[in-house]
């Protein structure tokens, strides 16, 4: 797998994976929730994880196309972009579904350590 999708498929993963079924409430079950967007929670990826330095990149290469359809939440956007990385390199077609909400401020961002393997 080329580097750049490896990055869009860690984006979605890293968005989605704080997901905890036990919480009812959200945003604070987590999930793919467009919180990566933000500075905090980039921090907390980064700091845990160098090996995903690169997600910063793979977010200014999307940054243009929200900007084009604002309507199309970052949610939505991610785990779009990390199921296109895939199928790209070769992989599993995955169908999408959208209407994924994004979460409005860094304060909604689930709490550090929630991604498995932490």
């Amino acid at each position: 797998m080329r580097p750049f999708p490896l990055k869009q498929v860690c984006l979605g993963w890293h968005d989605a994976g704080t997901y905890n079924k036990n919480i009812e409430e959200w945003p604070l079950r987590g999930g793919a929730n467009g919180n990566l967007r933000f500075e905090i929670e980039l921090k907390q990826t980064l700091s845990s994880q160098s090996s995903f330095s690169g997600l910063v990149n793979a977010l200014k290469l999307l940054q243009p196309i929200k900007d084009k359809y604002s309507g199309v939440t970052y949610a939505d956007l991610f785990q779009l972009a990390s199921a296109t990385a895939m199928e790209e390199a070769g992989g599993t077609k995955f169908p999408m579904k959208y209407g994924r909400v994004d979460v409005s401020e860094p304060e909604q961002c689930p709490e550090e350590g929630r991604l498995p393997g932490k």
